[in-house]
């Protein structure tokens, strides 16, 4: 049988990128997995041994030894199995964020590019230290957690194979940021995306253009989820009444702003700040 940990990240309130839950697992001879369909993107990086990774939807399969490891994207069809004379064990990291999306396609990972192999033996490899880091920090405050996991995205760009050339575009960068600095200090308000793409002197549909090129996702989709992780916040850190709240993150009204973050997080508000509570006297 095989041995398998993992553990949860509670805290959802981060945005840009937050842990989703990771684990380790020492597997068997021909232990397989799948076919699976993730909502996060899972990563597995392979400590020793071998194993086979299928992707479905485009009928490819990959052997993989100590050192590579395979991305599993989200709505990606996927299954693995371990080697018959030599078993891997691989250590695995479910994660996710506004960035997320980004920081892979720095590192040359996607959907349809999901094998990764490293430049560094495992000995020395910085992915799997600051996995392994993540692993073994299970009960640390969520901020060193996060810490670790920008570590570790910043070591999947370094070493990987596949990573891209990066094209630093000051005027594109400048209007992203001005996009966000202006969402940070109107978020009370509803503000619109043709009201974003006007204060930065843009067209709208350019601008949509431009947020999703450079985020990976709409203008709309981050202001929706900036909202909700604000949300979080208040939620967990105060003791504000719903309505409050709502006028906070730019709802007007309670009702909206309910419908809205049970819509996201398939939870009420008052179910979420429940739950939250239980979680932290664990």
């Amino acid at each position: 049988m095989s041995k398998q940990e993992f553990h949860i990240f509670n805290n959802r309130s981060y945005i840009d990128l937050y842990p989703v839950q990771f684990g380790k697992e020492i597997c068997q001879p021909l232990h397989s997995f799948g076919p699976t369909k993730k909502q996060h993107y899972l990563f597995h990086y392979i400590v020793s041994g071998s194993g086979d990774f299928y992707l479905t939807e485009k009928q490819k399969s990959f052997h993989l030894t100590a050192g590579q490891g395979f991305l599993i994207a989200p709505d990606s069809i996927c299954s693995y199995e371990a080697d018959l004379a030599d078993p891997w064990t691989y250590i695995w990291i479910e994660f996710d964020g506004l960035k997320a999306e980004h920081f892979l396609h720095q590192a040359g990972l996607s959907k349809t590019q999901p094998i990764f192999t490293s430049s560094q033996p495992p000995a020395e490899s910085d992915v799997y230290k600051e996995i392994n880091h993540i692993q073994q920090l299970h009960n640390a405050k969520s901020a060193q957690l996060i810490g670790h996991l920008y570590l570790f995205i910043a070591a999947l760009m370094e070493e990987s194979a596949t990573k891209q050339i990066s094209k630093h575009n000051d005027a594109k960068d400048l209007y992203i940021r001005e996009a966000i600095n202006f969402v940070e200090r109107n978020l009370s308000k509803p503000i619109s995306i043709d009201d974003i793409a006007k204060q930065c002197n843009l067209n709208r549909h350019y601008f949509s253009r431009l947020f999703k090129e450079q985020m990976g996702i709409s203008p709309q989709q981050f202001l929706i989820q900036y909202r909700m992780s604000q949300a979080c916040e208040l939620l967990k850190d105060t003791d504000k009444q719903l309505k409050e709240i709502a006028e906070l993150v730019g709802y007007s009204n309670q009702f909206n702003f309910s419908s809205a973050f049970k819509n996201h997080y398939q939870l009420s508000p008052n179910q979420w700040r429940k739950k939250m509570k239980v979680l932290d006297k664990k």
